[in-house]
């Protein structure tokens, strides 16, 4: 089945309204929060009057060996919210939030797992040029959702289920990740200096750090809200799954 981005795009709105409480919810507490955590209390790695590739590399060192409880916890909390909201929207889905976090739980280990698997076989694709490691990426980016509606506990075959289901439509979308991705930067990126423009006049240009970051992480949240509920539409429309995927579609 050829991918039809109008579908899918329709198709993810139509996904995440449904599921809009839950979604907020889940969203709000396991990728919000850390995010702005993470944004407020540890801040970036100080990149300033670096200019060359070992420079940068140390300094992305030193942060991490300062900071790596934090940076590993709020990176797991993240990827949990993530794989709970997948399991949320997931077609298969029955049960309340408390129900999709048991069964995250269970599941967590085999979708990390999965997810390290991938990023290996897209490392590998990028050895061969950025553009063969971006189309591996996205001929597996059903592997999450894969994952939360069959609930399978391998992850070979997580990765086997979504080549399969991506065939034929690998660079179709790679094009539309893009679109979004570019989108979504931009958009965040202009509200960013909207907000640290304004906030920098109100404050004779000290700025509020704690806007800044608040408007960030809100940003960061609504993208990754944002293409799960298109990973997930595109998961229904190339494999069919849902006995109202054509109501979703319409």
């Amino acid at each position: 089945m050829k991918l039809n981005y109008m579908e899918c795009w329709n198709g993810a709105i139509a996904i995440l309204r449904g599921h809009k409480e839950a979604v907020l919810a889940i969203s709000g507490v396991f990728v919000f929060l850390p995010t702005l955590l993470m944004a407020q209390f540890v801040g970036q790695p100080v990149l300033e009057g670096i200019e060359d590739l070992g420079g940068m590399t140390a300094a992305y060192s030193s942060f991490f060996s300062e900071n790596a409880i934090a940076v590993i916890l709020s990176n797991l909390l993240i990827s949990f919210g993530g794989f709970v909201i997948f399991l949320t929207i997931a077609p298969s889905h029955s049960g309340t939030v408390a129900d999709d976090l048991g069964k995250a739980l269970r599941l967590f280990p085999f979708f990390l797992l999965a997810n390290i698997l991938t990023g290996l076989v897209t490392f590998a694709g990028m050895l061969l040029f950025i553009v063969p490691g971006l189309y591996v990426a996205c001929r597996l980016i059903l592997v999450p959702i894969t994952i939360a509606d069959t609930g399978t506990r391998n992850p070979i075959e997580a990765l086997k289920m979504s080549w399969e289901s991506t065939d034929k439509n690998g660079f179709s979308i790679l094009l539309l990740v893009l679109i979004i991705a570019i989108i979504g930067a931009i958009t965040v990126g202009v509200l960013q200096m909207i907000i640290g423009v304004v906030t920098g006049l109100a404050t004779s240009g000290a700025g509020w750090p704690l806007i800044n970051n608040l408007v960030s992480a809100l940003g960061g949240t609504a993208l990754q809200v944002l293409f799960a509920g298109v990973i997930a539409s595109i998961y229904m429309q190339l494999t069919g799954k849902g006995s109202d995927v054509s109501e979703v579609f319409s």
